[in-house]
C-alpha cells in the first residue's frame, strides 16, 4: 500500500502535515509548514476527498490542535474564528452546544443548523463526540460541494473524520486539564439607596406608599447567586498499527461546574476505531464504536432575570429562616413580612427570590448515545473500488423532575404554616391543587439507521484524470418512543422518587406514544475531472426521496451541482514566478434542500371554547354539532437553496503568504413562513405555506503569514473576515406578515417584510423624553404618555402615534464576523493568541426594558434617568413606559480576546516519555463591546426544549435571561509514552 506525505494548510488558522493512504486520512498538527502548503491539502467532500489544489468548491478546515486549544464541551465551540464562512456563536452554560450558521441564514421556521456527518455516518449532532476524539474538520460551504448531500445541504455540512490508529509501536496519550470559571462583564446594579430614590420617584409619580430610607437589607443579587464554576478533562487513548490492523482506543471523562450552585454536567466517553486489511489490502474494513454517557443537573436561567429585577431590599432569608419576598408596610415604608394591627403589607414588585428559585428547582437528565458504523472497501481491479458502509445511533433520554409543592407554598408567605397547608389539603381533598410534591418523568428512545453503497472509479490517463462516485443510500430517522408521566405526593427522600412509591389519592398523569419515523431513499453520482493540473470540473446530482410529506408518501427530488476551476499557477505564464507558487480561480453552482421543516396539518375547530362551530338548524331548530376547517394543510415539502460562487486560492513567496477570497450568492426560494389570516380568508387559524424568498450574499477573506527568524523564531499570524447579507426579497401577496419578538405584556418587536432581514426589529423611533405636560399636549403622543416618558417619532405626520409609526431597525443577525490567530514558537515554548468578533447586528435589551413596577435598575440607569424638566432628554424618568421602542435596540458589536495559551514541552528531557507538554491558558480573557447587558452574544438556540430552536421571530436576539460569559483559567498536561 503506498503512503503520501504532503504539508497540509488551514486558512486563516493552522496549518497540519498529512500522512494519506487508501483508506484514511491522518493529520498531525504544525503550524508553521510553508513549503508548497496550499497544494497538497487533503479535504474530506464526501464519499471520498480530494486534495485541496483540485477542489472546485469551497471548504473551510481545521485541525486537532485547532480543537484542542480551547477547553470546550463540543469540538464546534474551540473553532469560533477559524473557520472563513462559519459564524459559530457560543454559550458558556454547562453542556451547553453552540449555534452554528454557515453563510447566514435563510430559513424562519425550519431548521438552521448544518448536517454533520462522523466517519461517514450521518449524525443528529455532535454534542456526544469528545474533541480529543476528532482528527480533522471539514465544512463544506457552498452547494456545488453540499450538494452530494441533497435535500439535508442546505445548511452546509460539517464532515468529522476521527483519530485512527498510526503505523508503529503502540502510543499512550494522556491529556489533562482543570480550570476554574468566573464570570465577566457583569451589570452593576443599584445598591439599597439608589433603589429607594428611584422606586419613591415612580410612587410620587403614579400614587402609592412610599418606603423609608431606613432599611436593613442591601442585598447583591449577583454576588449571593453566582459561584465559582469549574472544567475538569481527563482523556486516555491508546493506538498503533501492525500489518493488518489499525487500532485506536479512548476514554475521556469531561465535567463543568457552573457558576450557578449545583448547576452541573459530566460526561463519560469512549470510544475504539479499528481498520483491518485483509487479501494483500484488497478488503478493507473500517470499524468505529462509540458510548457516550452524560449526566446534567440544569438550573433555571431566568433566576438571572430574577436576580437582575428583585429589589436589594429584600433579604436572601428572615431572620427566623424563611425566605426573602418583597413585602413592605405600607404604613412604616419598612421592607418586613410582619404587619401590626390595623397596617397593611403590599409587595415592592411581582417577582421572587432566585435564591428560593435555584434551591428548589431539582431537575437531572442523564442520556446515552451509542453510534457505530462499519464500511467495507473492495478493491475490483486497478481504480476501481466499491465500498458498503451501515451505521447506527440509539439514544436514551431520561429527565426527572422533582416538584416540593407544599414547600413552596409555606415559602410563598413567610407567615404561612404547615398547619394551613394541610387544613386546606383536608378541606379540599379533590382540588388536585394541595399535594405534598409532584414527579415528573420524562423518557425518550429514539434509534436511526442508514446503509450506503457506492462506487469509485480513480483512473488517469495521461494528463486527464477522472474520479467518478456513483452510488445509493437508505436512512430511517425517528424510530421510538417517549412517555411523560407525572405522580403525586412520593416519599420525601430521593431514594424513593418513582411512579411505585407515589400516593394513590391523586390519579397519574401519562402521557405515552410512538415518534413518526421518516425514510430517507437517495441515489447519488459525481464526476471529477482535471485536465493537466490546470483545468478542473466537477458535477455533482443526488436524487432524494423522504417520507416526511404528502401524508408520509415518498416525495422526491433533485439536487445538482456543477463547478469549475483553472489553476493559473499551472500556465506557462506563471510556472517560474518567484512571488505566485499558486493561484486557482473557481466557480459553481447547486440546488440544495432543507428537509428539516415543521409538519404541517389541517385542523378541524368543533363546538369548544370560543370557536364554536354548532348551528341551530331545521324546521325544529335543533341544536346541530357542527365543524369546520380551521387551517388547510398546504402542500409543504422542504425548503430549496440555490447558490452561486466563485473563490480565489492562492500562495505567495514560497508559502509564506496564504489565503483565499470568496463571494457568494444564496437564495432559499420557498421558505416556509407561519400565515396569519386576513379578513377575506375561508380559514380563521394561521398556517404554513411556502411564501417567501431569502437571499444571502457575502464574501469571505481568509489570510495567514508564517515565517522563521535567523535565531529559531517561528511565528504564524493568520485571520479571516466574514460579511454575509439577509434580506427577505419576496413575500407571497395576499399574506400578512409574520410577527414575534413578544415582550410578555402584549407588545412585539419583530415583524417579517420584504425588503427587510429575517428577524428584524419593527419599533417605534424614540426622539427624546417628555419634558412637561404643555409639550404632550401640543404633540402626538401615546394616550398614556406622561413627563419623563420616551418621545416617539410621528413617522407619517398624520398627528397619532400608532402602529404605522413603527420602522424597521435592523437584525439581530451578525452582518460580519472575524477571527485573528497567532502562534509563536521558540525553542520549547509556545504561545497561541486568538481573538473572535462580530458586529452589524443589534440586541433587544428585554430585561432592562418589561417592567411591571418595583423592579431594580442598573446603576447607569439611575446616574443618567430623567429627574425633572431639563435633566435629560435621552434617558426616561423612573415612571416610564413599556413600549417596545428603539431606546431598548443596542448595538450587538463584540471582540473579544477568546484564548491566550502558554506551553512549554519538555521534550528529550524525560527518558520514559516521548513527548510532555505543560501549558496555562486564559480563556475569554476580555471583551469590548457596547452593549449594557450581560452578553452580546445570545445563543440562536435560547429556547430549549422546541424542535426549531432559535426562530427569528421568537425572542432570539432579545436578552431576557442570558447566560453571562465566563473568564476560565487552566493549566493542562499533555504526556505521550
Amino acid at each position: 500500500m503506498k503512503k503520501y506525505f504532503f504539508p497540509l494548510f488551514i486558512l486563516g488558522s493552522l496549518s497540519i502535515n498529512a500522512q494519506v493512504t487508501n483508506d484514511s486520512i491522518q493529520v498531525e498538527a504544525d503550524p508553521f509548514a510553508s513549503d508548497s502548503i496550499i497544494l497538497n491539502q487533503a479535504v474530506v467532500i464526501g464519499y471520498g476527498s480530494v486534495k485541496k489544489s483540485d477542489l472546485t468548491s469551497a471548504v473551510s478546515s481545521a485541525n486537532s490542535k485547532d480543537i484542542m486549544q480551547i477547553a470546550s464541551t463540543t469540538a464546534m465551540q474551540s473553532l469560533q474564528g477559524k473557520l472563513a464562512g462559519v459564524n459559530i456563536i457560543n454559550t458558556d452554560t454547562p453542556g451547553g452546544t453552540p449555534t452554528v450558521l454557515v453563510r447566514g441564514m435563510g430559513t424562519a421556521l425550519g431548521g438552521k443548523a448544518p448536517l454533520y456527518v462522523v466517519d461517514g455516518l450521518i449524525v443528529p449532532n455532535i454534542a456526544n463526540i469528545n474533541p480529543s476524539d476528532i482528527d480533522k474538520i471539514d465544512v463544506l460551504k457552498d452547494a456545488a460541494s453540499s450538494a452530494i448531500y441533497g435535500v439535508r445541504g442546505a445548511n452546509g455540512v460539517v464532515v468529522i473524520t476521527t483519530k485512527r490508529g498510526k503505523t508503529g509501536k503502540l502510543k499512550v496519550n494522556y491529556d489533562t486539564y482543570f480550570g476554574v470559571r468566573n464570570t465577566m462583564n457583569m451589570v452593576e446594579m443599584a445598591d439599597a439607596n439608589q433603589y429607594i430614590t428611584y422606586f419613591n420617584e415612580q410612587r410620587k409619580a403614579t400614587g402609592g406608599s412610599l418606603i423609608s430610607t431606613n432599611q436593613k437589607y442591601n442585598t447583591d443579587w449577583f454576588d449571593e447567586m453566582l459561584t465559582t464554576g469549574q472544567i475538569i478533562s481527563n482523556n486516555v487513548s491508546l493506538s498503533g498499527a501492525g500489518e493488518s490492523i489499525n487500532y485506536m482506543f479512548s476514554v475521556n471523562n469531561f465535567e463543568e461546574k457552573g457558576i450557578l450552585e449545583g448547576n452541573n454536567f459530566k460526561r463519560t466517553s469512549i470510544r475504539s476505531n479499528n481498520d483491518y486489511k485483509l487479501f494483500d489490502g484488497k478488503l478493507k474494513i473500517k470499524q468505529s464504536v462509540s458510548a457516550t454517557f452524560s449526566r446534567e443537573i440544569p438550573k433555571p436561567y431566568g433566576a438571572f432575570d430574577v436576580a437582575y429585577r428583585q429589589s436589594p431590599l429584600v433579604p436572601v432569608k428572615y431572620e427566623n429562616g424563611r425566605w426573602g419576598l418583597p413585602i413592605f408596610n405600607t404604613t412604616t415604608g419598612e421592607v418586613t413580612y410582619v404587619a401590626n394591627a390595623g397596617e397593611v403589607t403590599s409587595n415592592l414588585n411581582s417577582h421572587g427570590n432566585p435564591m428560593a428559585t435555584l434551591f428548589y428547582d431539582n431537575q437531572k437528565i442523564n442520556t446515552t448515545t451509542i453510534q457505530g458504523n462499519i464500511e467495507a472497501e473492495l478493491k475490483l481491479t486497478k481504480g476501481l473500488t466499491i465500498t458498503s458502509r451501515t451505521g447506527a445511533t440509539k439514544y436514551w433520554y431520561k429527565y426527572r423532575e422533582y416538584n416540593p409543592i407544599k414547600e413552596k407554598w409555606i415559602a410563598g408567605n413567610p407567615i404561612r404554616t404547615a398547619s394551613e397547608f394541610e387544613g386546606l389539603k383536608a378541606a379540599n381533598p379533590t382540588s388536585g391543587t394541595y399535594m405534598n410534591n409532584s414527579l415528573n418523568l420524562n423518557n425518550i428512545e429514539t434509534f436511526r439507521w442508514s446503509w450506503e453503497n457506492f462506487v469509485t472509479f480513480d483512473r488517469k490517463f495521461g494528463d486527464h484524470s477522472f474520479n467518478v462516485v456513483a452510488g445509493v443510500s437508505a436512512e430511517k430517522t425517528g424510530i421510538g418512543e417517549f412517555s411523560n408521566t407525572t405522580v403525586y405526593d412520593v416519599p420525601d427522600k430521593e431514594q424513593y422518587w418513582s411512579v411505585h412509591h407515589a400516593s394513590g389519592d391523586y390519579e397519574a398523569s401519562i402521557d405515552q406514544n410512538n415518534y413518526t419515523p421518516v425514510a430517507y431513499a437517495s441515489y447519488f453520482a459525481r464526476l471529477q475531472y482535471n485536465y493537466a493540473n490546470k483545468y478542473y470540473v466537477s458535477g455533482i446530482i443526488r436524487r432524494d426521496g423522504s417520507s416526511q410529506f404528502k401524508n408520509n408518501q415518498q416525495y422526491w427530488g433533485t439536487f445538482p451541482s456543477a463547478s469549475v476551476a483553472w489553476n493559473i499557477s499551472n500556465e506557462e505564464f506563471l510556472k517560474d514566478s518567484n512571488t505566485i507558487s499558486f493561484l486557482k480561480l473557481r466557480g459553481g453552482w447547486g440546488r440544495l434542500g432543507n428537509a428539516d421543516v415543521p409538519y404541517n396539518y389541517t385542523t378541524i375547530t368543533t363546538a369548544t371554547g370560543s370557536d364554536n362551530a354548532n348551528y341551530v338548524f331545521g324546521p325544529g331548530q335543533d341544536l346541530v354539532f357542527g365543524a369546520y376547517v380551521g387551517s388547510p394543510a398546504y402542500d409543504v415539502s422542504w425548503e430549496i437553496v440555490e447558490e452561486w460562487s466563485t473563490g480565489l486560492d492562492f500562495e505567495l513567496f514560497k508559502g509564506k503568504v496564504t489565503g483565499n477570497l470568496d463571494y457568494y450568492n444564496k437564495t432559499t426560494k420557498n421558505a416556509i413562513l407561519s400565515i396569519n389570516q386576513i379578513l377575506s380568508s375561508p380559514y380563521d387559524k394561521n398556517f404554513v405555506d411556502h411564501a417567501a424568498e431569502v437571499v444571502n450574499k457575502g464574501f469571505e477573506i481568509a489570510l495567514n503569514y508564517n515565517n522563521e527568524t535567523s535565531g529559531g523564531l517561528r511565528y504564524s499570524i493568520g485571520g479571516n473576515f466574514n460579511y454575509n447579507e439577509n434580506e427577505v426579497t419576496y413575500v407571497k401577496p395576499g399574506y400578512a406578515g409574520m410577527t414575534g419578538g413578544s415582550l410578555g405584556n402584549g407588545q412585539i418587536a419583530k415583524r417579517l417584510e420584504a425588503g427587510q432581514p429575517l428577524g428584524s426589529f419593527w419599533l417605534y423611533e424614540v426622539e427624546g423624553v417628555w419634558q412637561t405636560q404643555t409639550d404632550i399636549d401640543n404633540n402626538a403622543h401615546l394616550s398614556s404618555a406622561r413627563p419623563g416618558h420616551l418621545r416617539y417619532k410621528d413617522q407619517n405626520g398624520d398627528g397619532v402615534i400608532d402602529d404605522r409609526d413603527k420602522k424597521f431597525m435592523g437584525s439581530y443577525i451578525p452582518k460580519f464576523n472575524y477571527g485573528i490567530n497567532i502562534n509563536l514558537d521558540y525553542k520549547n515554548f509556545d504561545l497561541n493568541i486568538s481573538g473572535y468578533g462580530a458586529g452589524g447586528n443589534k440586541i433587544y435589551n428585554g430585561i432592562k426594558n418589561t417592567r411591571l413596577g418595583g423592579e431594580n435598575i442598573t446603576v447607569d440607569t439611575f446616574n443618567n434617568r430623567w429627574t425633572g424638566a431639563g435633566t435629560s432628554n435621552t434617558n426616561p424618568g423612573s415612571e416610564r413606559d413599556q413600549v417596545a421602542s428603539s431606546y431598548y435596540l443596542e448595538k450587538g458589536d463584540y471582540f473579544r480576546l477568546s484564548n491566550i495559551t502558554l506551553g512549554y514541552n519538555f521534550r528529550d528531557k524525560i527518558d520514559f516519555v516521548k513527548n510532555l507538554r505543560l501549558y496555562v491558558s486564559a480563556q475569554n480573557v476580555f471583551i469590548v463591546t457596547k452593549y449594557s447587558g450581560f452578553t452580546p452574544e445570545l445563543t440562536l438556540n435560547n429556547e430549549k426544549g422546541k424542535r426549531y430552536d432559535g426562530s427569528p421571530y421568537g425572542t432570539t436576539g432579545m436578552d431576557f435571561s442570558a447566560y453571562p460569559n465566563v473568564t476560565t483559567f487552566l493549566v493542562g498536561l499533555n504526556v505521550e509514552f
